[in-house]
């Protein structure tokens, strides 16, 4: 009789452990979701601000040439200007890639991948 009463426990253990191991694993599913959402979610807030910037940094180009060729000189002149500027600020942004974009990415993702949740 004690035989079925130890039997029947270890697999009334056994079932229990398979039951928490299914719940951790659903957990840690529902974790990983939500931690692609919130990375989808900077992701596409960055995507927006970035569209709308180029498209002032576009039309505010186009308003120098403009200007330059009404009031300065000719048009092909404020072009030329324009990409010059666009050519230093590219130079810049490569060399100070990893202090103003990769270290500050890299760093947001970290602290978005390996926050705690708040077990309530």
């Amino acid at each position: 009789m004690e035989t079925k009463k130890i039997g029947e426990q270890f697999s009334s253990l056994s079932d229990n452990v398979k039951e928490y191991v299914a719940l951790k694993l659903e957990y840690f599913k529902l974790v990983a979701a939500e931690k692609m959402a919130q990375i989808m979610t900077h992701f596409i807030i960055f995507l927006i601000i970035f569209i709308l910037v180029m498209l002032i940094i576009f039309f505010l180009s186009f308003a120098f040439i403009l200007w330059w060729g009404e009031y300065i000189g000719p048009s092909y002149v404020g072009a030329l200007i324009v990409v010059g500027f666009y050519i230093m600020v590219g130079i810049l942004v490569y060399l100070l890639r990893y202090p103003l974009f990769i270290n500050p990415l890299v760093s947001k993702m970290s602290n978005i991948i390996l926050e705690d949740q708040n077990d309530e």
